[in-house]
């Protein structure tokens, strides 16, 4: 006798047996016991979900509703004569979930996608069911591979069928079914399942196949299947075809060529030890053992996910989709990460995993990433360093945490929003507020630390009153405009020149000075950006090799100013900032 596989002797038999898709389940039985049947559904939803299984068993619960346990009993079944009697019900169901059934048509709509095959359909739904059956039901499978000439020919049957005539469209790609033939119907989404759902069914598959299995075995199988019961139902029968038992990681690993669990729990460590000899080590171990550098990638993303859930939410979160005995560990490592870094290393795995497929050199991204998530911990503010500033050790951005025994270092401070409470009283002035060119000295005095306010060397206060103050750009410096049309930067200024003048103004930014206001100003200026030739050497220095990288990642950044230095340089080199 020939050998069924898993997913279909497992195949739903009745309304709650459909994992996963209990709304839609709970409307159709209410659907037939209220006798509020539609002529027309449309399910929609990926691979392996239920549709088609769904399908077959409401097409059951219609012309044999003893055959389904959960089925209620039309209104008007009695009016029609009733159904046959049980044995008779129980021959129709076998037929219609063999797909054989003569009343219950199911059609491939790859294969019978032509006009002729609609307009055949269509000839044929005029004929009464046969048997004892109530109804004809006509299961489209992939119904978007139809023609567009089908699809026409289907409108008018669809919207208007004989009343003995019900239709039901399964379709993985709704967007591709014409909107004529959506409206006619009701339409179903089928969400993915669960994975501890997933995980559920196939525990109860493996009792009732009498075959052991560690527990995070099923875990693993249930998350490649991606939402898919039919997917995880066959990747169960290749792991129960190798005839090993119990059914362990190793045998896992081997038969879908996934990278050994202990050597990425290896990676893992290295990461956060920070060494970079061991995880270049580990890595050539892992590709020397026949993984693909992208099968690593996915691993490592996957993994890092894990790790942030953990971290983040918890090891009682349902979002953490791993067995108790495993959460233990991957809790631990979680412990030496933070939540910032772990975004960081899958943004940047990720990043790779996408332009290591053009490049010639896929081997040198993949070591080179490894070593950067490693050395993440001695990466400097980026921010700070292009302000031009040190770095001081204890305030290096965190991309990777300590051992969990250690306190996480403090993070470097950010320029914070303008608060809403209401303001203390001002300050008495600390200078003559009358001398504008003191307070422009003032106002850049305080914001000289704050790398975010540092476009205020490259203004002037044009006009300053008891409620205003008006800035202008220093000439050469109309760039600074781009950062004037954000109203918080400029409620910033506000912020730190209220101490400086005792008094909160209104603070705004003209397009230009004023000729007196240029005038005055002009020796005031610091002198870098303010000499002859300075629009050029910015051209210049937007051609440097350097600047454009920095260009290619903050795509909004500003080049600010162009100058000469002294010491390390030839004549005539310049450097950007």
């Amino acid at each position: 006798m020939s050998y069924t596989v898993l997913a279909r002797r497992y195949r739903s038999t009745s309304f709650a047996g459909v994992i996963g898709q209990e709304p839609i389940a709970k409307t159709l039985r209410s659907a037939i016991g209220q006798g509020r049947v539609a002529h027309a559904y449309l399910f929609t939803g990926t691979r392996g979900v239920g549709k088609t299984s769904l399908a077959r068993i409401f097409a059951r619960a219609l012309n044999a509703p003893d055959t389904v346990d959960d089925a209620p009993a039309p209104p008007d079944a009695q009016a029609d004569g009733g159904f046959p009697p049980k044995d008779v019900q129980e021959r129709m169901a076998q037929a219609i979930m063999r797909g054989d059934d003569l009343n219950v048509i199911e059609i491939d709509g790859a294969s019978n996608n032509s006009v002729e095959q609609a307009r055949q359909l269509i000839v044929n739904a005029g004929l009464s069911p046969t048997g004892n059956a109530r109804y004809k039901v006509y299961i489209i499978d992939e119904v978007h591979m139809l023609s567009t000439s089908a699809f026409n020919a289907l409108l008018k049957t669809m919207e208007e069928p004989p009343s003995h005539v019900k239709f039901i469209l399964c379709t993985t790609e709704p967007h591709k079914v014409p909107a004529t033939i959506q409206s006619r119907c009701q339409k179903f989404d089928f969400r993915n399942i669960p994975t501890p759902r997933i995980v559920e069914h196939l525990q109860s598959v493996l009792v009732s196949e009498k075959i052991e299995a560690d527990e995070q075995v099923v875990w693993q199988v249930a998350r490649l299947a991606n939402g898919s019961m039919r997917d995880g139902l066959s990747l169960l029968d290749r792991l129960i075809a190798t005839g090993e038992s119990p059914l362990t990681t190793a045998v896992l690993e081997q038969m879908f060529g996934l990278p050994d669990s202990q050597l990425i729990a290896s990676l893992i460590d290295d990461l956060a030890d920070g060494d970079v000899k061991a995880t270049l080590e580990s890595v050539a171990n892992l590709i020397a053992n026949g993984i693909s550098q992208d099968q690593l990638l996915e691993v490592l993303i996957e993994r890092f996910r894990q790790l942030m859930l953990l971290s983040v939410c918890g090891a009682d979160s349902g979002l953490v989709e791993l067995p108790e005995d495993a959460k233990t560990a991957a809790a631990k490592q979680a412990g030496r990460f933070d939540a910032a870094g772990l975004t960081y290393m899958i943004a940047l795995c990720e990043s790779v995993q996408r332009n290591g497929r053009a490049s010639a050199t896929p081997r040198a991204l993949l070591d080179a990433t490894v070593v950067r998530l490693a050395l993440a911990e001695k990466m400097a503010d980026v921010t700070a360093v292009l302000a031009g500033q040190e770095v001081a050790p204890d305030q290096k951005k965190k991309l990777t945490a300590s051992p969990a025994t250690s306190r996480p270092a403090p993070p470097v401070s950010r320029p914070q929003p303008p608060s809403r409470k209401p303001q203390a009283p001002s300050p008495a002035p600390v200078i003559n507020t009358n001398d504008l060119g003191a307070v422009v000295s003032a106002l850049r005095d305080r914001v000289a630390h704050r790398p975010a306010l540092a476009w205020l060397r490259f203004v002037t206060i044009d006009k300053l009153d008891e409620q205003a103050a008006v800035l202008s750009p220093m000439p050469g410096h109309r760039e600074v405009l781009h950062f004037a049309r954000d109203q918080r930067r400029l409620q910033e200024v506000t912020d730190e020149l209220t101490p400086i003048l005792g008094r909160r103004v209104r603070v705004s930014m003209q397009s230009s000075p004023t000729p007196k206001a240029s005038a005055d100003t002009t020796t005031q200026a610091p002198s870098p950006g303010n000499g002859p030739g300075r629009a050029t050497d910015r051209r210049a220095a937007m051609e440097l090799p350097l600047v454009k990288k920095v260009l290619d990642v903050f795509p909004d950044a500003v080049l600010f100013d162009v100058r000469e230095e002294a010491d390390g340089l030839s004549p005539g080199e310049t450097t950007a900032k």
